[in-house]
């Protein structure tokens, strides 16, 4: 085990509640909160634990969202840079980046290597939970499962972080690896005034599902929030939740990249995918025939084989469309690379210098 695992809360130890927490609170800190970031709540999100790691430049928050998410409460981990413990004045751009389907706060320290990569680029970097989401909201969840994730991120979270540290938010970036690559790409168009850099790691850029691969996106979010089961248990939304059972709901088009290009004008896209096998965007569908039952029968209603790989003509195709839009897009091609973190550990290092340059830091 890693000093990194070691550091990190487990999901089952997390889940223990306040009595187990308490010790490590007590242990940690108010001196690591004093010269990292405060304690204060805000964007309307209770903090109910933390949980302070000065080793790796980071502290954990779980918070009682009031409503906003009722699957579970939600964490994120704040990483700042080493001369944020220097510069006391000096205020940083923040880099909002995204776990893909099936993950959690803490994927991209464990497998991203994000505290080794940060380590001499000066910026924020704000992990958070996304749930099963696609980084939307649950359009049509079952009762007491609200799952607004997009608003968790964007209306609670980012003020949160912009209140509680030494934060610049006129500079910020959004990245994000398969899952997340789409919530970047999606959101970075949703919220154009909010980011200057938008990065997909192996995220589709289109689910129009007229085009083949964009049926199997279309898949993707359908099946998603179904698939939490598997980390979660029963306590979680079906298939459908987040934008319901239409082929070609109203409500996608305002997120499919594709369709909103206009709205990158003046961004920086940089796109890297393999082109190797996808199963991973579908994961967990070999554990449970009624999932996998109900995901064949979607599937057959689209027409659509998606056994064969998407992501990346998927991605290439939005590259194409944004270049012959006129916008700053850098897409990377890696043959024989594989939908896993050894890619994007690659990719988020080829990525910062760039980002940094735009976020002039």
């Amino acid at each position: 085990m890693s000093s990194l695992d070691k550091l990190a809360p487990s999901r089952r130890s997390l889940l223990l509640g306040a009595a187990a927490v308490a010790p490590l609170v007590a242990l940690g800190g108010a001196s690591a909160h004093a010269a990292v970031g405060g304690l204060k709540n805000a964007g309307g999100l209770t903090i109910t634990h933390h949980w302070d790691h000065p080793e790796i430049r980071s502290i954990d928050y779980r918070f009682d969202t009031h409503g906003m998410v009722k699957l579970f409460p939600p964490s994120i981990r704040v990483t700042v840079p080493p001369s944020y413990f220097e510069n006391k004045d000096r205020r940083y751009p923040v880099l909002l980046l995204l776990h893909g389907q099936g993950g959690y706060y803490l994927d991209w320290t464990k497998m991203g290597g994000v505290i080794e990569q940060t380590e001499k680029h000066e910026v924020i970097v704000v992990m958070p939970d996304g749930g099963g989401s696609f980084y939307s909201n649950a359009n049509q969840p079952l009762p007491n499962r609200e799952a607004n994730w997009e608003s968790f991120i964007m209306t609670q979270v980012l003020p949160f972080v912009h209140e509680n540290f030494r934060t610049d938010p006129k500079r910020m970036a959004i990245a994000g690896l398969s899952m997340g690559g789409w919530g970047a790409l999606a959101l970075g168009q949703r919220y154009w005034g909010h980011f200057r850099s938008v990065s997909s790691y192996s995220g589709p850029g289109d689910r129009r599902p007229e085009t083949g691969d964009g049926a199997g996106v279309h898949l993707a979010i359908w099946i998603s929030p179904g698939l939490e089961v598997f980390k979660r248990g029963p306590h979680v939304n079906p298939p459908g939740s987040t934008w319901g059972h239409a082929v070609n709901p109203p409500i996608a088009k305002t997120y499919n990249p594709i369709e909103n290009l206009d709205k990158y004008r003046g961004k920086r896209l940089f796109l890297r995918t393999g082109d190797g096998g996808w199963d991973d965007f579908f994961g967990g569908l070999a554990q449970s025939p009624d999932l996998a039952a109900q995901f064949a029968e979607k599937a057959n209603s689209l027409g659509v084989d998606v056994i064969e790989g998407f992501v990346h003509p998927n991605l290439e195709r939005f590259h194409k469309a944004a270049v012959d839009a006129g916008l700053d897009s850098d897409f990377k091609l890696f043959p024989g690379r594989t939908h896993d973190w050894g890619l994007w550990k690659e990719n988020l290092a080829e990525d910062l210098p760039g980002m940094m340059k735009v976020l002039n830091a």
